[in-house]
């Protein structure tokens, strides 16, 4: 058995952050590529608006366009009869048809509003015969007209530059007519597992052994709710000097993050500690956080390194408190925030000052007390059912000791 080490000063969540925060920087290209395929890349340039939008004075519903002017005083008692020259419909050339006074086009939701026209009828209002409408109801000065210009101005900011490229923002993009963007690369990531005990799934489980359960956790996690990064797992490990450096070494030099599972601990026969500290700095040795006190980080090769425990709840806990938060702030997004709900909870869930906790939640209605939230009090950070048992999670801040049974706290929803 080797020689024991020990984890730093324990530092608060957020301390750890903001150190990483001032020491870590990323470094990525851009480039050019298609809408369709920009999907959750992040933006490196402003996007303005091409042209107006919508481009012209288009129809909103179904009906006839005409002069408003004609509508003045029309009523089902007395209605206004107009002259129907035609249709008109989305694609059409505006120019098709004009209206003259006591004239109307029929006219298709998202047609352009003919030349003359200044407002919509819809059909519910109108009777048809032949080539004659009744119109029974006046409209004002461009009722039921969506105008030029109405959703977007040309040369208007749309989309800032250090976006993250979804659904509605691509939608945009492609409405003013653009069709490559410039992005930034996505983070590269390399996820390393140490561990001499640990086999792949679909391998025979000999005794001693446990399978590797973490890792799955890690890269899915990161792809589910970072997608602007590409992890790539470069497999178990044993724990061993010369071969962890080898591997690290070559993560480093393939990607701009490196996250390690397993090893963090106290126990002399983890060696990946020796090897960050034999190559690198220490931005922190362990944190007051609750499953995942040895979480830490360094920079080897000016590459940040998170090292994360092989227990796979103490490694979601940090995921969810430290790794997403700094991978997102580094590349100047906003970081997620969970849906969170008020839940009474179903027994008192204790603290020890100073340490954030993270507590799995069971969260439900009960019809006596609304929303209720039962914590899974398992203990150990390797108790991977609780994760899956649970639809939920509470978080006790460093300056509370518990909460009390009947409490009504914030519930976050998984």
């Amino acid at each position: 058995m080797g020689k024991p080490k020990y984890l730093g000063k324990l530092i608060s969540v957020d301390e750890a952050v903001k150190l990483v925060l001032k020491k870590a920087r990323l470094e990525l290209s851009t480039k050019l590529i298609d809408i369709y395929g920009a999907l959750n890349h992040v933006l490196a340039e402003d996007i303005y608006a091409l042209y107006d939008a919508p481009a012209y004075d288009r129809s909103a519903v179904d009906g006839y366009a005409v002069r408003s002017i004609d509508t003045i005083g029309a009523s089902p008692l007395n209605p206004a009869i107009l002259r129907v020259k035609g249709s008109i419909s989305p694609g059409d050339d505006p120019r098709k048809y004009s209206v003259g006074e006591n004239e109307a086009v029929e006219i298709t939701t998202g047609a352009p509003l003919p030349p003359g026209a200044d407002a919509v009828v819809m059909y519910e209002d109108t009777h048809r015969n032949n080539d004659l409408v009744e119109i029974y109801k006046a409209v004002p000065m461009y009722a039921n007209v969506s105008r030029k210009g109405e959703d977007y101005k040309k040369n208007e900011l749309l989309v800032k530059s250090n976006t993250l490229l979804t659904d509605r923002f691509l939608a945009i993009i492609a409405s003013t007519g653009i069709r490559k963007v410039r992005v930034y690369e996505k983070i590269r990531i390399g996820l390393i597992t140490t561990g001499n005990e640990l086999v792949e799934p679909g391998h025979e489980l000999r005794p001693g052994k446990i399978y590797n359960s973490t890792s799955v956790l890690v890269k899915t996690y990161l792809e589910k709710h970072a997608p602007f990064t590409l992890v790539k797992y470069y497999g178990i490990y044993p724990d061993n000097y010369n071969v962890l450096s080898e591997v690290l070494s070559k993560a480093l030099s393939e990607n701009h993050i490196v996250i390690t599972t397993g090893g963090t601990g106290v126990s002399g026969e983890d060696v990946i500690r020796d090897v960050i500290e034999d190559n690198g700095e220490w931005i922190f040795r362990g944190v007051a956080l609750r499953p995942g006190r040895p979480t830490s980080s360094a920079l080897v090769n000016d590459k940040l390194v998170f090292m994360l425990s092989g227990f796979p709840v103490a490694a979601w806990a940090a995921l969810e408190s430290i790794v997403l938060r700094t991978i997102y702030l580094l590349h100047g997004l906003n970081p997620p925030s969970r849906c969170s709900v008020k839940a009474r909870l179903t027994r008192r869930v204790p603290n020890t000052i100073g340490y954030r906790t993270y507590i799995r939640v069971s969260i439900r209605k009960d019809k006596d007390k609304g929303l209720i939230a039962e914590p899974y009090m398992l203990k150990g950070s390797g108790i991977l059912s609780s994760l899956t048992k649970s639809n939920g999670y509470i978080v006790l801040h460093e300056n509370v000791e518990g909460y009390e049974e009947d409490s009504i706290v914030d519930a976050y929803l998984l």
